[in-house]
């Protein structure tokens, strides 16, 4: 029942965008050619940069048998297109992930972005940095920012806890993409130079291997060092992607809940100044597991509420440093 929530959730969040956008979208009376270049625009995208290109056939194949039908003559504005064009790429994809969505997002969604990176500017998403008991050190890690500073603060957070016998790195909350500071982080706890994943891109006909960086992180992180990261099943994305790959690395231990499972490197892509595509372009696929973390999140190695999580790595700590 818990996943069949958490599948729901990206389409209840979509639902609630969509709504607010119809005050900005159902200003125009759309005519035959505006829908048609609207069709053809996505379509034309989907052709270009969709991960899956089999799917990108079948649902030109689908839109333009429906547009030859005039079945989306009802159609009068963009947010009507949008509802529309929405029910198609889903129910022919089985994506949930590639929806239609508003090109400018809307004033409400920009006051909520805005205030939450003004939130984090200075700590870049890190929180509650401390030492607990058994000297088991602790950090909160709220988002993914595509910053080179969130790295710094990243730095200079695990410098704090250089000392320390054990970490628990709490991503309960974590939202943001950034592959990039995952990385970063990911390669404080592994050797320079470990593949951490193979990413398929291109339409899948080209692959990057992402590798450890090198950095100047402590030493003993690298080796048999507890890691425990705490995890919710509201946890998506750039955070399952660290999680997954540090626990089939066989570096770090997860409590916690299990994942959203959203695998996918997402792109918006403009159609035209009114709609844009939200479109999967890349897959990444872990070095031992050949596959990810799609659909089915990453699971935990010790599964418990996310209230309960801090409270059970705590103990794992303390009893594997011998502290009871």
């Amino acid at each position: 029942m818990e996943k069949i929530k958490k599948l729901w959730l990206p389409i209840l969040l979509l639902l609630s965008i969509t709504i607010s956008q119809a005050s900005e979208l159902d200003v125009d009376n759309l005519t035959k050619h505006q829908i048609k270049q609207g069709i053809d625009g996505v379509i034309k995208v989907l052709a270009q940069k969709y991960i899956f290109p089999e799917k990108a056939l079948l649902i030109e194949k689908e839109l333009n048998h429906k547009l030859a039908k005039n079945e989306f003559d009802e159609i009068s504005d963009w947010y009507s297109f949008i509802r529309h064009i929405n029910v198609v790429l889903r129910k022919v994809s089985g994506d949930m992930y590639l929806d239609i969505v508003e090109t400018q997002p809307s004033s409400i969604l920009e006051k909520i972005q805005n205030k939450s990176e003004l939130g984090n500017e200075e700590s870049f998403g890190i929180n509650d940095v401390s030492i607990l008991s058994g000297n088991v050190g602790y950090f909160k890690l709220s988002y993914f920012y595509q910053n080179p500073k969130a790295e710094i603060a990243v730095f200079r957070t695990l410098k704090k806890l250089a000392k320390v016998d054990a970490l628990i790195i709490d991503l309960r909350n974590a939202e943001g993409d950034s592959i990039l500071l995952a990385q970063y982080l990911m390669s404080f706890f592994v050797k320079e130079n470990t593949i951490l994943s193979e990413v398929l891109y291109d339409k899948q006909n080209k692959r990057k291997i992402l590798r450890s960086l090198q950095n100047n992180g402590n030493d003993k992180f690298k080796h048999n060092f507890p890691v425990y990261i705490l995890t919710s099943s509201f946890l998506s994305s750039s955070g399952e992607f660290f999680s997954y790959t540090l626990k089939h690395l066989g570096k770090a231990v997860i409590v916690g809940e299990e994942t959203m499972g959203v695998a996918y490197v997402l792109q918006k892509q403009k159609i035209n100044d009114y709609i844009s595509l939200n479109i999967p372009i890349a897959i990444p696929l872990h070095s031992t597991t050949k596959t990810n973390w799609a659909e089915i999140g990453v699971i935990p190695d010790l599964n418990t509420p996310a209230n309960l999580s801090l409270d059970a790595a705590h103990k794992l700590a303390k009893e594997y440093l011998g502290i009871f």
